[in-house]
C-alpha cells in the first residue's frame, strides 16, 4: 500500500508542478514628458511713490509719470521715487537684465546726452535699484544693460524695481523729458 501511494505521489507532483508555472505575460508603458523653460513678468503695481505715480498701460507696459519733474519757480529738478512690483516666474536658470533707452530723462526731440543750453540742461540721470530672488543690485541710469541679476535655479516671487530721480543741479529747458527701462527675463543657456 504503502508502495502505491508513493506511485501516485510521483504521478501527481509533476501535474501540481505544471499548474503552478504558468506563463506570466508582461508589458511596460512608459510615460514622458517634457516641461519647457518659462520666464513671465506680470502687471507691476506701484508699492509706494514720492512725486511719482505709477498707471498700467498693458500687460507688458507701464507709464512713470513724474508729477512735478522741476519747481516751477526755479526750473531746478525736484526728487522723485517710486517701488514697483513685478510678479516674476521663471522655472529655470535665468538673468534679469535692466537697460534704459536713452540712459536718464532726456528733453523729447534731443538726443540724449546733449549739451547744456545757456547753463540748463536737457538731460537728468537716475537712480534704479532691484531685488530678486535673494538678490539686489543698483546702479546709476545708462544707455545699456544697467543692472543683471543671476538665479542658478528658477524662482518665483516679486521683483523689485525702485526708480529715484535726484534733486537739485542746474535748472532745466522748458519741455517733455522721458526715457525707457526696459526689464527682461532671460532663461540661462
Amino acid at each position: 500500500m504503502m508502495r502505491t501511494m508513493l506511485l501516485v505521489a510521483a504521478l501527481l507532483a509533476p501535474a501540481v508542478a505544471a499548474a503552478q508555472t504558468a506563463n506570466v505575460g508582461r508589458a511596460r508603458l512608459d510615460l514622458v514628458g517634457q516641461a519647457p523653460s518659462a520666464c513671465v513678468i506680470s502687471a507691476p503695481t506701484a508699492a509706494s511713490g514720492s512725486n511719482a505715480t505709477f498707471a498700467e498701460a498693458g500687460a507688458q507696459r507701464g507709464e512713470i509719470d513724474i508729477t512735478e519733474l522741476a519747481d516751477p519757480r526755479t526750473a531746478v529738478p525736484k526728487p522723485a521715487a517710486i517701488n514697483l512690483a513685478l510678479p516674476v516666474i521663471c522655472n529655470a536658470a535665468h538673468q534679469v537684465v535692466i537697460s534704459t533707452a536713452n540712459g536718464g530723462l532726456s528733453r523729447v526731440g534731443v538726443a540724449a546726452g546733449s549739451p547744456e543750453v545757456n547753463g540748463f540742461r536737457q538731460f537728468v540721470p537716475y537712480q534704479l535699484s532691484a531685488s530678486w530672488a535673494g538678490q539686489s543690485a543698483n546702479a546709476a541710469s545708462r544707455v545699456g544693460p544697467t543692472i543683471t541679476i543671476k538665479s542658478s535655479d528658477g524662482a518665483a516671487g516679486q521683483l523689485s524695481l525702485v526708480v529715484q530721480v535726484p534733486g537739485g543741479g542746474d535748472p532745466l529747458v522748458a519741455g517733455a523729458y522721458g526715457d525707457q527701462v526696459v526689464i527682461q527675463l532671460q532663461v540661462a543657456s
